[in-house]
């Protein structure tokens, strides 16, 4: 079982460095615990997704976990708790969405982000073994979110519309769909 560790916020310096690849070969105890307290992390906010420098860690792992229920983006998906170890991404489509997103390093902003719509996602689970999957609407963007995050980008840095941002309570009060995590 994992504890549930600090969200770091923006500002802290691990949000902007490209972090470090895992050795697949070597994915060893003390990287399956980070993995651990990385799930109990995300299961203790309400995001759908963490990547390790949000908890401090400078490893390229990303964490995906949505419940439909909660989420309020309207292609959204039941995705279970999936580990991705040194994830990469390629478009599959030129077609892009712009929403509001929000972060869990970023706690009462949201920023309206054009992100590919239909995406390839290549990955390592937990025990090495190599994965390839198409994703769609709010799952891809989701991977591409929390991709930024191991190249040490926060997706404040790619909203570019000059109207972009609001604060959480704002996007409630006008009506504006809350894309929340």
């Amino acid at each position: 079982m994992g504890k549930v560790l600090k969200v770091r916020e923006v500002g802290d310096p691990i949000l902007s460095i490209k972090c470090e690849e895992v050795d697949i070969k070597n994915i060893n105890k003390d990287i399956l615990q980070e993995i651990e307290d990385m799930k109990e992390t995300l299961n203790f906010t309400e995001g759908f997704g963490i990547a390790a420098p949000q908890v401090g860690i400078n490893r390229r792992i990303v964490i995906i976990q949505v419940d439909k229920e909660k989420c309020t983006y309207k292609d959204c998906e039941d995705i279970p708790t999936t580990v991705m170890i040194n994830p990469t991404w390629k478009k599959l489509s030129e077609e892009t969405e712009s929403e509001f997103e929000g972060c869990l390093s970023v706690p009462s902003i949201r920023g309206k982000v054009k992100r590919y719509t239909n995406i390839e996602v290549t990955y390592y689970n937990e025990k090495g073994q190599k994965i390839i999957k198409e994703e769609k609407g709010f799952t891809a963007r989701d991977i591409q979110h929390e991709c930024d995050h191991l190249d040490g980008i926060v997706f404040l840095e790619r909203v570019k519309e000059h109207n972009g941002f609001a604060t959480k309570g704002m996007i409630n009060k006008f009506n504006l769909k809350d894309k929340n995590k």
